[in-house]
């Protein structure tokens, strides 16, 4: 199986360029144009700006805590590949983690910005010891990837997890998707769940 983000990451860059031009466009409008530059008015083009340009922080803002991530995951071949890095105008390193399949441990889901995103975590069994790579924000990932890929890496965690590590990484599984979360409430739509992540 193999997963990339690419176009969602292409569509967050564009995004990003196209409101920072409609901003810059309707500052420099309202500048220059004279509708709004009655003294004696309550509400100036600088009310106007001021309200816009909190808009624009506070969408930044909401998009920068999110962290987009490029990522890419595969698990052809004798190992799991999954390669990343922050969709920012200042990334440079790009990271890659390749764990062989018979040392890989577990994953974890550990969720942020108000339990509305996840970060990604890998654990490898290397010398003895399980080691722990950094967090990937897995924001930027479509549902059905995301599923998908949390899927593929369960099918490497039979027979090293124990029923209740499996248990738990099922409830993270169900309560993410936005299409089951009534499942804590639905015995059919639980079943379902259960069924959907063997």
């Amino acid at each position: 199986m193999k997963i990339d983000n690419q176009r969602n990451t292409y569509r967050i860059w564009l995004s990003r360029l196209i409101m920072t031009v409609v901003f810059a466009l309707i500052i420099v409008v309202l500048i220059f144009i004279p509708w709004f530059d009655n003294p004696d008015a309550a509400f100036t083009k600088y009310h106007i700006i001021i309200i816009i340009s909190g808009i624009y922080v506070l969408v930044n803002l909401i998009n920068y805590l999110k962290k987009p991530y490029f990522v890419s995951y595969s698990d052809q071949g004798e190992k799991i590949i999954v390669r990343y890095y922050p969709v920012s105008m200042f990334t440079s390193r790009k990271n890659s983690i390749e764990i062989p399949k018979q040392q890989f441990a577990k994953y974890e889901l550990v969720p942020f910005l108000l339990k509305t995103q996840h970060y990604l975590i890998l654990h490898q069994n290397f010398r003895g010891k399980v080691a722990k790579y950094p967090r990937i924000s897995l924001s930027a990932l479509d549902k059905e990837d995301r599923e998908n890929m949390l899927g593929s890496l369960s099918k490497y965690l039979s027979g090293k997890a124990s029923p209740s590590e499996i248990a738990i990484l099922w409830m993270k599984r169900c309560w993410w998707s936005k299409s089951i979360m009534m499942a804590w409430s639905s015995p059919v739509s639980w079943q379902r769940c259960q069924s959907s992540t063997n």
